[in-house]
């Protein structure tokens, strides 16, 4: 392997901040705007131009966690920051009603909205953000977390803080500070999707059709020639008038491989087929589905979804039996009904719970052996099916406002993460009632 030795050079200091977020998805944005809240000193680094990571950029465009699951009705079961964003786009008219899923519901946002609120949220709470940034390294200093180098099209600068949420979505922050993390079980993290959106659709026509009747679409389709590698796909009502968010393609490798998102070559290869199974997904339903005859493409993600990659190594780790017997936790910060989705190379593993719920406690959120250090979101510490519940949006958002909130109560009692008084987060953040 050839090597090429970079000049050493000094880095300029260009800001010193209480809390530094990096990553402004679901999870981010409620960790700053919660640290900030505080009084804390906040920056937000993120790395488009606009919040949203996997519900913008990625499109998956619902929020789902919000209610209980069961036969019943479903009311809703987490508020919190949550609730809040929730209201927000109901006061826009920016969100669905609530829709059917399984044996629970979800509810879709309309993106640029989602945009405009989590702008606005931040803005509001005194939140200083950094768009177009690149987190490329960590400085430590002994085992704490000192700074970050950041690039942009200012140039390289390293930007140091107190405190550091890693809300990136990947652990990459966690990642460069020497966390241990696993991805997926050996390797096979679940499948990511390019989701899409179709204009025109009959909507009273469209949507509603019986999963085992859409899968039996997608076999006969199959048959006479379409790419089509997911059955199980999800058709969804979207706030605007006409419009459906399709979540309905898998990307895999040509192996058969999942795509690992720590990967830039992965990715590029995703992107590339994500967008061509875009275009046989729409054929298929112009072709097949009822409603979609005069439908045509409107949007497409900017980037593949990702549903998980690194998963931290922490303090705590939520069990695949803690979501199958809807555990309860004395240390919690967010609660989820959500049921297990876990996308794999059989298809969908579907596990709902029954009436019940279980709790996602602060230690899960905790890696090992960094004092300064926490993260949120679909890298918390979690078994693998225990994430591909606890990944979804709602429980970003709490377990995301969580991490802010113990980054401002870390640093104004001048403790380590482990050291905060759980009781006082707790009463905090009001994520839950029954």
């Amino acid at each position: 392997m050839q090597i090429c030795h970079e000049q050493a050079r000094d880095i300029p200091v260009t800001l010193d901040v209480d809390v530094l977020v990096v990553g402004g998805g679901p999870t981010g944005v409620a960790a700053a705007t919660a640290a900030a809240r505080g009084g804390e000193k906040t920056l937000l680094i993120e790395k488009y131009g606009f919040c949203g990571g996997m519900a913008t950029a990625g499109m998956s465009g619902a929020i789902c966690g919000l209610f209980t699951s069961g036969k019943g009705p479903h009311e809703q079961l987490v508020h919190g920051f949550a609730g809040e964003f929730y209201q927000h786009l109901k006061h826009r008219n920016a969100v669905s009603e609530p829709f059917p899923f399984g044996e629970t519901k979800l509810v879709v946002h309309e993106p640029h909205t989602w945009k405009e609120i989590a702008d606005d949220l931040l803005q509001d709470s005194g939140v200083d953000i950094l768009f177009h940034s690149l987190v490329t390294d960590v400085v430590m200093d002994g085992e704490r977390v000192h700074g970050v180098i950041v690039e942009n099209k200012t140039g390289r600068q390293c930007i140091i803080a107190k405190r550091f949420v890693d809300a990136t979505g990947d652990g990459d922050l966690c990642a460069k500070a020497g966390v241990p993390y696993t991805l997926g079980r050996n390797g096979m993290v679940q499948y990511p999707t390019m989701v899409f959106r179709m204009a025109n659709v009959d909507i009273s026509r469209g949507i509603g059709h019986p999963v085992p009747q859409l899968e039996a679409w997608v076999e006969q389709a199959q048959r006479q020639g379409f790419n089509l590698p997911r059955k199980h796909i999800y058709l969804l009502p979207s706030p605007r008038p006409g419009e459906v968010m399709c979540n309905v393609t898998s990307v895999l490798r040509d192996d058969g491989r999942p795509i690992d998102a720590t990967k830039a070559e992965d990715l590029t290869l995703a992107e590339l087929k994500g967008r061509k199974l875009v275009r046989e997904y729409e054929h298929f339903l112009q072709k097949f589905v009822p409603g979609f005859e005069q439908a045509h493409l409107n949007d497409v993600a900017a980037q593949i979804g990702i549903r998980q990659s690194r998963t931290i190594h922490g303090q705590r780790c939520l069990s695949n039996e803690d979501v199958f017997q809807a555990r309860k936790s004395r240390r919690s910060v967010a609660s989820s009904a959500w049921c297990i989705e876990a996308h794999g190379p059989e298809g969908i593993f579907m596990f709902y719970l029954d009436n019940d719920y279980y709790d996602i406690p602060y230690d899960a959120l905790l890696p090992e052996n960094i004092p300064n250090l926490i993260t949120a979101g679909r890298t918390l510490c979690a078994e693998h099916e225990a994430l591909a519940s606890a990944r979804v949006t709602a429980q970003c958002f709490l377990t995301g406002y969580a991490a802010g909130t113990a980054a401002f109560l870390s640093h104004r009692d001048s403790c380590a993460f482990d050291e905060i008084d759980v009781d006082e987060l707790r009463s905090i953040i009001e994520y839950h009632t029954h």
